[in-house]
């Protein structure tokens, strides 16, 4: 099979990054080496999407560059199974007139188990989409070294689980866990809204002249006379807020303080209902109390004319 790719960047770049094998190893989709395997031959398992399956396979590969030309070859068995594979592949970095490279490959594949039961269309189409994806993780390579200079480029690291497949893919070093905070370095609640309002300067107040600063600097007429601490209202309907929407917002905001929950009469659901014909206590009170008053004065009346007739 033969296939063709191109890159934006110079043959001799492309021919360092075919120099080096960790680097070649990098891009290559699909590809989980083992650990503290051999940069130039490396060994793990690789996996390859054909058609609508995927299939692993477990062996080693290994980079050779002969005047130029890049050498792959790798051989492996099926992880779920006792197929086999043999891969040969070359690829010859070309300058262009107008810019960039070309990659050409040239291989042939052997193999058997599972791969011999697709048809050489899906084949065929598996091993070109493996080419261009290698092709695009080859110009991430070279964007890198780019940016860090081709001796600092860093190995890309891939993370953990299960990516998507013919993705390039380098196993990291699971990130260590973040360390508790100590006891004593716990933020406390409210800290640092206390710390906000240290750092506001307080307002320079001069309580001898009598005059507020907002009128001093000239301010009265934006903010509005009248709403400042102390100062009378423009509006007696300003000044006073009914109460129910006063103590809903009081409640709302600040909550209710202890002595208000000790000292406050009930209200809402809480609240004890009024007597059905509206009246109030004292006007209860007057209504058993008046018909009382009466008869004591009647009987002291009575009392007063029987005393004076014995007389």
């Amino acid at each position: 099979m033969e296939h063709e790719v191109f890159l934006p960047y110079s043959a001799d770049a492309v021919r360092r990054v075919f120099a080096a094998p960790e680097r070649m190893a990098r891009c290559v989709p699909g590809l989980h080496p083992d650990p503290e395997t051999d940069p130039a031959a490396p060994a793990g398992r690789l996996r390859v999407r054909i058609g609508s399956s995927s299939i692993t396979y477990r062996g080693s590969m290994t980079f050779a560059v002969d005047d130029g030309r890049l050498t792959v070859e790798a051989r492996g068995t099926e992880a779920r199974g006792d197929g086999e594979i043999s891969l040969v592949l070359g690829a010859v970095a070309r300058e262009e007139e107008g810019g960039g490279t070309t990659v050409a490959f040239q291989g042939t594949v052997r193999g058997e188990g599972r791969i011999g039961t697709f048809d050489a269309a899906q084949r065929e189409a598996a091993g070109r989409r493996l080419l261009d994806r290698f092709a695009e993780a080859l110009a991430e390579e070279l964007a890198d070294a780019e940016e860090t200079g081709p001796d600092e480029a860093a190995p890309a690291v891939g993370g953990i689980g299960e990516p998507e497949d013919n993705e390039r893919v380098i196993p990291g070093i699971p990130a260590a866990p973040e360390p508790e905070p100590e006891p004593g370095s716990r933020p406390v609640p409210g800290a640092e809204s206390t710390a906000r309002r240290a750092d506001v300067p307080e307002p320079d107040i001069d309580f001898t002249s009598g005059a507020d600063p907002d009128e001093r600097a000239g301010l009265g007429g934006e903010l509005g006379l009248g709403h400042g601490i102390g100062a009378p209202y423009d509006d007696e309907e300003d000044a006073v807020l009914p109460e129910p929407e006063a103590d809903f917002a009081r409640r709302t905001m600040i909550g209710r303080s202890a002595e208000e929950v000790d000292h406050a009469p009930p209200r809402g659901r809480y609240a004890p209902e009024p007597s059905p014909d509206g009246e109030t206590g004292a006007a209860a009170a007057l209504r058993w109390a008046a018909p009382a008053a009466a008869l004591a004065l009647a009987t002291a009346v009575v009392l007063t004319r029987a005393l004076r007739r014995r007389r």
